[in-house]
């Protein structure tokens, strides 16, 4: 008969008891990391969702800003209170950055990071191939430049502009194996209601 002090498992039941606990924890784990991968893509679309609406109500709605601009007043007219379509670039470092009235406004930002391209847009649309020199500054979401077309899909010529906007999720984009997963692009059609030059 063993005695109370000696009582315990055998190494048989210690061995049983833990395939029992990994047979079990093992799929959980599966399930939790899979549930991660889930949740950061998800996280992802709801970012560039949100900065796909900043972008178009920016640039078709424009904003009131602290100072006057060039005609006296302080608003930074967007398409759909100008004239003309705005042409040029309207990023910096994939921050939305968009000119008018003699004033410049900027779209959300983080800190300046680098981003080293692995191949022709991966991990970002923009990247031009892999080498020592294949990198971008990357501080912002809009993922190419935007795009703004006053003729081929004008709906009324001259009166109506389709802008398209690119965003691409810059840390997501890194993880995936292309920006694919990581970038949307989004389009829509403005009216320029401005019946005198632009300021």
């Amino acid at each position: 008969m063993r005695k109370t002090s000696q009582a315990g498992f055998t190494l048989f039941e210690v061995m049983a008891a833990s395939v029992a606990s990994i047979a079990v924890i093992a799929p959980a784990i599966v399930f939790m990391l899979d549930a991660y991968d889930w949740y950061a893509e998800v996280q992802s679309e709801l970012t560039l969702n949100r900065e796909a609406r900043q972008a178009f109500d920016l640039l078709g709605n424009g904003a009131k800003i602290a100072s006057n601009g060039k005609d006296g007043f302080a608003y930074v007219y967007g398409i759909r209170g100008r004239n003309a379509a705005p042409a040029g670039a309207q990023r910096s470092n994939y921050v939305l950055q968009y000119t008018n009235n003699n004033v410049t406004i900027s779209g959300d930002s983080f800190a300046l990071m680098t981003v080293t391209c692995s191949a022709t847009g991966r991990p970002l649309p923009d990247c031009p191939g892999a080498g020592p020199t294949a990198r971008r500054s990357v501080a912002g979401w809009i993922g190419s430049d935007v795009s703004i077309e006053n003729n081929a899909r004008s709906i009324a010529t001259g009166r109506t502009v389709e802008m398209m906007v690119t965003v691409t999720d810059p840390f997501q984009a890194q993880r995936a194996a292309s920006s694919a997963p990581a970038t949307e692009t989004y389009r829509t059609v403005f009216t320029l209601n401005r019946d005198v030059p632009d300021p």
